[in-house]
């Protein structure tokens, strides 16, 4: 990898991480085609949600401070403004564990190959993100608490996502919208959710050797956050608006397509 691929994977990552798309599947996609074999660009498309991680924990500084505060009271099992949403993030990131330690170790020792496959495979799981997308974009949503259950279904929804294509954003928004979240809660705790879960994932890459820091490596890291943090209010806007499941289930059919003709 050189410099400029350090740049536009950066970018790649800083951009699609605030859109239900998949941005572990857009940098795959990226690697797949400079013939990365798919087990191996896995690892370093986590790894780039360092940088983002960074952007997120700095827009949502408030929410954040305000968790932490509270998290002595909680520990001591008082109430508090947080009580619920504390809750919501220590279940919903012990099942995404739960299910995506196994994903992860599955998609690292079984999914060795390239090309029009690697392509063709994430190209079927946008598909997948975008149904689940266009049943969440229809449900009618109130306002609502959060739930036990909640924070079971949106933490394996999210512990799936470490396949790629399958879109983190898209699959917990889609999950709080089918349970009967407003749009606005369903991002909120979207996002919350993947501060602590991508930072137990990139503990785990390290504890098995798969982060490997070098020049490059530093590049991708400050162009992700930068980007991301130049660009998550405004994305995350036009997320509220914008409805993306259509854009993936065409980007996922584009992607089958090479492997289809080449039958």
């Amino acid at each position: 990898m050189n410099t400029i691929d350090a740049l536009i994977l950066g970018i790649i990552q800083g951009i699609t991480e605030w859109l239900p798309i998949s941005s572990e599947g857009m940098v795959s996609l990226y690697l797949t085609s400079k013939g990365m074999p798919l087990n191996a660009a896995i690892p370093l498309a986590i790894f780039l949600h360092t940088g983002t991680l960074l952007a997120a924990a700095i827009y949502f500084r408030s929410e954040i401070r305000d968790i932490l505060s509270d998290l002595p009271d909680y520990f001591k099992r008082q109430d508090t403004g947080s009580k619920s949403v504390i809750n919501f993030l220590i279940i919903s990131t012990f099942f995404t564990g739960v299910v995506g330690l196994p994903v992860l170790l599955f998609s690292l020792n079984e999914l060795d190959f390239n090309g029009k496959e690697a392509t063709a495979f994430i190209g079927m799981l946008l598909i997948v993100t975008g149904i689940l997308q266009k049943k969440g974009e229809l449900t009618e949503v109130r306002e609502k608490e959060i739930t036990t259950n909640d924070s079971i279904i949106v933490g394996i929804l999210q512990g799936f996502a470490a396949m790629p294509g399958l879109s983190r954003s898209g699959l917990t928004t889609s999950g709080l919208l089918l349970r009967k979240y407003d749009a606005g809660k369903s991002l909120r705790l979207s996002f919350l959710m993947s501060i602590p879960a991508v930072f137990v994932a990139e503990i785990g890459l390290g504890l098995m050797d798969q982060i490997t820091f070098d020049e490059n490596s530093l590049i991708m890291l400050a162009s992700s956050f930068l980007v991301g943090y130049l660009t998550i209010g405004a994305l995350l806007n036009i997320t509220k608006r914008v409805r993306f499941s259509k854009f993936c289930i065409l980007l996922g059919i584009l992607s089958l397509l090479p492997l289809l003709l080449s039958v």
